[in-house]
């Protein structure tokens, strides 16, 4: 009887060995395909970050050349404004061109002397 049950025993012990290590070997092969995904996983994300890295470096030569031409065109907007201020203003332009009228003698009318000293007579004598 001890060894019938020493043999049961030994046959339970086997089986949960052999249970055992079956699933071990799952779990090894579960792990293995894990394992493999990961691996996919990070080779895919060194690929996508390569190629992120050369599009930035694309965006930062363009970054740097559209900075360079701003500051062009800002060289630019300043000549232009200094070259601006060295102008004329309307109210100067429209100042000018009063006094050209005022001047003008096809335009003008001018008084002589005399002239001047009649109507200087003609109206004191209408406010005496």
């Amino acid at each position: 009887m001890a060894e019938r049950e020493i043999a049961e025993i030994t046959s339970e012990i086997v089986r949960r060995l052999n249970e055992n290590t079956r699933r071990i070997k799952l779990l090894e092969q579960s792990m293995e395909r894990v394992e493999e995904r990961i691996g996919k996983v990070e080779e895919s994300v060194l690929a996508r970050l390569s190629d992120l890295k050369i599009e930035l470096d694309k965006l930062g030569i363009k970054l740097n050349s559209i900075s360079d031409r701003l500051k062009l065109l800002e060289n630019e907007v300043n000549r232009i404004n200094k070259e601006l201020d060295k102008k004329a203003s309307k109210a100067e332009l429209k100042q000018l061109e009063n006094f050209i009228d005022l001047i003008n003698p096809i335009t003008s009318k001018f008084v002589t002397l005399d002239q001047l000293d009649r109507i200087l007579d003609e109206r004191l004598a209408k406010k005496a």
